[in-house]
């Protein structure tokens, strides 16, 4: 296929299935490269998953050429059609749910057929139990990842899974996930409010942000909390977020006053938190598979803040550096979490190093650029082909 040098002559079809808060920057800065079309699939996701509403109009993406699909019996037929548009490449690909899988099966064969060069966009890493699911799709996926054109991943973990899948290490681009938050002017004037309304002056705080549910082990993060809260008085435990986990963490965390749950926090107000912290964890556990990356780490590095993950999250392998900004702990492992968590709080030095190298790898890898330039090197490579 040949194709003119000038990237607005490039004509894309990006498939995606919802768009959150942090993404529209990385689709605004693609939207600038290249002629390039985005079709939303499932933007109920955003809802179910993260209780955020999306609109079909979109704030913030006034310039970009976007579709939102409506479903029908849960599948975005409309994706289907558009593949048999005016595109060069086109980039997709998911398969966390059956209707999704279908979808990407039907769009991948359109553009096999039509000679179209196909790419995937995925966050998949590791597969914690075999299980009937990952019997029945494994063989279609390992079959739609060998006939794509390129394969692009935020990290290294990922990079691994999907060359063990088949991909080859030559089509297979990393793109790094990236979350800077924007701050408004009085975002440490909340953080003194909240610290004078939880009553937080001379307390350490060890800050968790995220959905409460099983996968994200924050009943780990309580359990090692509560084992340093018997050694020290002067630490507490924010946990910022809602999911249906909630009444059992706050049930285990009875007895002790010292762990407040916020609920849900819009992202206006969570600089608030993460600059009043001492430390952030991300406690998650493998439950079906890895979580995918977990942004928190790269909103938490992005104010300077140590953090602590477990060897369940994506991002950590790429984002922390063992003892230089933070740990990675095992997963579901209570003790090692507590004598981690301890080991920071109980050295205000190695605290402020690991902020400041925090920020340092956020700034040098996980900027927008950063993204773009990944999308950049994939979509070189498919045309050069």
């Amino acid at each position: 296929m040949e194709i003119n040098n000038n990237l607005k002559d490039i004509k894309i079809l990006f498939i995606h299935n919802t768009v959150m808060w942090y993404r529209k920057p990385f689709f605004k800065k693609l939207s600038e490269i290249y002629n390039i079309k985005f079709i939303f699939t499932h933007m109920q996701a955003s809802k179910e998953i993260y209780n955020v509403e999306i609109p079909d109009e979109i704030e913030g993406m006034n310039d970009v050429n976007y579709t939102v699909l409506k479903n029908h019996f849960n599948i975005a037929f409309g994706a289907i059609k558009e593949s048999f548009g005016d595109y060069d490449i086109l980039v997709g690909g998911s398969w966390d749910t059956l209707s999704e899988l279908f979808e990407t099966t039907f769009y991948f064969m359109v553009a096999k057929l039509r000679r179209k060069k196909f790419v995937i966009w995925r966050e998949d890493w590791a597969w914690g139990v075999e299980s009937f699911k990952k019997s029945m799709i494994t063989p279609l996926i390992k079959l739609i990842i060998r006939n794509s054109d390129a394969v692009i991943v935020p990290g290294t973990k990922h990079m691994e899974y999907f060359i063990s899948l088949g991909s080859s290490p030559s089509k297979t681009f990393l793109m790094p996930n990236v979350s800077n938050m924007e701050c408004k002017s009085d975002y440490l004037e909340k953080k003194e409010f909240l610290k004078e309304k939880l009553k937080l002056k001379n307390k350490k705080v060890v800050l968790y942000v995220g959905r409460l549910v099983k996968r994200k082990g924050v009943e780990y993060l309580i359990k090692s909390f509560k084992k340093l809260h018997k050694q020290r008085k002067d630490i507490v435990l924010v946990i910022v977020g809602d999911g249906n986990c909630r009444s059992q963490l706050e049930s285990i965390s009875l007895g002790i006053d010292d762990i407040y749950f916020t609920g849900q926090i819009g992202n206006e107000d969570l600089p608030a938190y993460y600059a009043l912290c001492d430390v952030c964890v991300v406690p998650s556990i493998t439950y079906e598979m890895g979580d995918p990356w977990v942004f928190i780490l790269n909103e938490a590095m992005y104010f300077g803040k140590p953090v602590i993950a477990t060897d369940a999250v994506g991002a950590a392998f790429d984002m922390i550096k063992n003892g230089e900004n933070g740990f990675i702990v095992p997963e579901r492992d209570v003790e090692s979490l507590y004598k981690t968590i301890a080991g920071v709080l109980s050295d205000p030095d190695l605290k402020e190093k690991m902020g400041y190298k925090s920020k340092q790898i956020i700034e040098e890898r996980f900027r927008y650029w950063n993204m773009v330039k990944g999308f950049q090197n994939a979509v070189n490579y498919v045309i050069n082909k």
